[in-house]
């Protein structure tokens, strides 16, 4: 009897340490340009940086692009088991169906305050998608093997759309419905 109850309470202290999950926020955001579409004063969009603006913009058009472009700093603490990529409900979407959201694995090597089209390697590795009827909450993306292999605790993310247009609140908004991370070790 003494063996079968060591045997369930190291069962059970085992399943309350597996169940820490914590949220992180976004650390730094942009909306970033791939077009050839001229801005205010005549300047390529693709040269301007957008990542203090109050907004985040994923659009496709037929020859306007832009991604949402997102920097996490990952905790240290443990090995994650998962990471879901926290989708905040769209400030405006330019449709009333359907629309799909992906997420895409990028490097590192950007500043929120200079990223542009011009200086950003548009590649990266898709990790994950969420198809989202506009309206409702949008929900989450699996992210886990990204942030697996996250390099020095950083993630950097692309999230893009298949509709024309989604716009979000940025860090500097100072909304509190901004891109996180749930993080389950």
């Amino acid at each position: 009897m003494k063996l079968f109850t060591s045997s369930i309470i190291a069962a059970a202290a085992a399943s309350l340490v597996q169940a820490c999950t914590i949220n992180i926020r976004v650390a730094r955001d942009s909306t970033v340009a791939y077009n050839g579409i001229m801005c205010d004063n005549n300047i390529p969009c693709n040269s301007i940086p957008f990542g203090l603006k109050n907004d985040l913009l994923t659009f496709k058009g037929n020859r306007d692009y832009e991604r949402v472009l997102l920097g996490f700093d990952l905790p240290t603490t443990k090995p994650i088991s998962k990471c879901l990529l926290k989708i905040p409900t769209p400030i405006e979407v330019a449709t009333t169906g359907e629309y799909t959201l992906t997420a895409t694995v990028t490097d590192n090597k950007w500043n929120e305050t200079a990223v542009t089209g011009a200086n950003k390697d548009i590649g990266g590795t898709q990790i994950g998608s969420v198809n989202i009827v506009a309206g409702q909450k949008p929900g989450s993306i699996d992210v886990t093997s990204a942030c697996k292999n996250a390099k020095d605790d950083k993630l950097s993310l692309f999230v893009d759309t298949s509709f024309p247009m989604v716009r979000f609140n940025s860090i500097q908004s100072g909304s509190p419905a901004i891109f996180s991370l749930d993080i389950t070790y």
